[in-house]
């Protein structure tokens, strides 16, 4: 059996097409895909962001409560949240599992997080490809042939107000555009090179019968600046303003106009088009490869991006709203589903990844794994699994709680909180906790279970700290 496991950083479930109802953005992609497949409608990271979601993803372990040793900030303009460190020696990687079952591997990232020097994400497999210059990636010395200075392109690409924001974009977009800057057609965009090199290597594959390939594309990460005749599906024809490609992370959207902050969803909204595109072109290889009947093929994303929403832009950690925490999480089994069949009643996690791959294989569940094995649904109606009535979410010193009937928000040393009753308020839009303490006091006790009583404390983590380091940086 073929195995694909194909992962979109930041794409928001909420923008997966049909499939997640939403009728307004273009994924016939997602949409043709989900009716092969499992569609799980709860599906939530462990603990967030970029790379502890992936530590659990390649080991079937939870990353949350994270190491209990302060970070510091980084002085290479990276900031290293709890979480964020390379998987731990001691513990057993996805391919790695695989080669014991006689599976050829091969890792397309275009994540540049996993390839840093030591982060070891590509232990264990065959084959390894580094798709270079997303976002922050020290790829390109900037340069311009032409009387242009760079400084002068960003200033078309920043906001003009608000100095943290500024600074927070430039930052990004100096490395960013250095590193595209020669960039001519849609081939060259990110998921195309990532979904090519897959089928390159499927193609040089083929002849194998059991081939593991992890497929993990960085879009629709920021900085969003799709090629135009997906930008054109969903932006004003006549914007003449900044070309707002990259938010500021920021707990205000203040520093954004009401155009402004159109034309930056539209940005996101046609990346997500253009990776449906090129996942697209990834399923018909397949298919006529003949490959994709028999193929496992799992599709999951990491988390989401806040574009407004609640007030906020980026990846905050008091701010796991929906748009942050709710994923598209699909699986197509050997054959297909006659579907989508639709998982609402369970819980689900990305960790539980590993363990659904055992499953399909019908090998024995490793007990180390922290993860379920959801293959089941493959021939079972949905039900709800036991102990799976809720999820807990770490992010930074921060944890997220929901069930059924309410979201609780928390800072782990208690003092800050958000509580939401879910029934009254699907929204998350009124803050109950300060009327409700016994509600608080019960769901933490939950998140301190899951955490093993051990919830990371202290944390650089507020925005206003965050600000003043910018700032500090911008002077030095």
């Amino acid at each position: 059996m073929r195995i694909f496991l194909v992962i979109f950083d930041s794409l928001r479930k909420d923008h997966t097409g049909k499939t997640y109802s939403n009728d307004w953005i273009h994924t016939p992609t997602f949409d043709e895909f989900a009716k092969d497949s499992i569609v799980f409608e709860k599906a939530y990271p462990e603990s967030l962001a970029t790379i502890p979601v992936r530590r659990a993803i390649h080991t079937g372990l939870r990353t949350f409560p994270f190491n209990h040793t302060k970070p510091k900030l980084r002085t290479d303009d990276v900031v290293k949240l709890p979480g964020w460190d390379p998987i731990p020696p001691k513990q057993i990687h996805l391919a790695e599992y695989l080669k014991t079952e006689g599976y050829f591997s091969s890792f397309i990232t275009s994540t540049y997080h996993q390839f840093k020097p030591n982060m070891n994400f590509h232990l264990g497999f065959d084959q390894w490809n580094w798709i270079r210059g997303h976002e922050s990636d020290k790829y390109r010395v900037r340069y311009r042939e032409d009387k242009v200075k760079f400084r002068d392109v960003i200033e078309d690409y920043i906001v003009k107000k608000d100095s943290v924001a500024r600074f927070h974009q430039k930052q990004i977009l100096n490395v960013y555009l250095s590193n595209v800057q020669d960039r001519k057609n849609e081939e060259e965009f990110f998921p195309a090179q990532t979904f090519e090199k897959a089928i390159e290597c499927i193609k040089d594959t083929k002849k194998l019968n059991n081939v593991l390939c992890v497929i993990d594309e960085f879009d629709p990460h920021e900085p969003w600046d799709p090629p135009p005749n997906y930008l054109d599906l969903y932006s004003d024809k006549n914007y003449s303003g900044s070309k707002i490609i990259t938010p500021s992370y920021s707990e205000n959207i203040d520093y954004l106009s009401e155009d402004e902050l159109k034309y930056l969803r539209a940005c996101y909204a046609g990346e997500v088009s253009l990776c449906d595109h090129w996942f697209g072109y990834f399923i018909e290889e397949l298919k006529n490869l003949e490959l994709y009947e028999n193929s496992l093929i799992i599709f999951i994303s990491d988390h989401g991006h806040s574009i407004g929403e609640h007030n906020a832009t980026g990846k905050l950690p008091m701010f796991m709203y929906p748009e942050l925490v709710d994923i598209p999480f699909m699986i197509k089994p050997p054959g297909g589903i006659n579907g989508p069949k639709r998982i609402k009643k369970s819980y689900v996690y990305c960790h539980d990844i590993l363990p659904v791959i055992f499953g399909f294989l019908g090998k024995p569940i490793p007990e180390v794994f922290q993860g379920i094995d959801l293959s089941i649904f493959q021939d079972e109606d949905d039900h709800l699994i036991e102990n799976r009535d809720y999820v807990t979410c770490g992010y930074s010193i921060c944890t997220l709680y929901k069930d059924d009937n309410y979201a609780l928000i928390t800072t782990n040393d208690k003092q800050h909180q958000k509580l939401f009753d879910l029934k009254k308020d699907p929204e998350w839009n009124k803050n109950i906790a300060n009327d409700n303490p016994e509600i608080y006091d019960k769901l933490f006790k939950k998140i301190e279970k899951d955490a093993n009583g051990d919830l990371l404390l202290e944390w650089k983590t507020s925005m206003d700290e965050l600000k003043d380091w910018y700032i500090q940086k911008r002077s030095s």
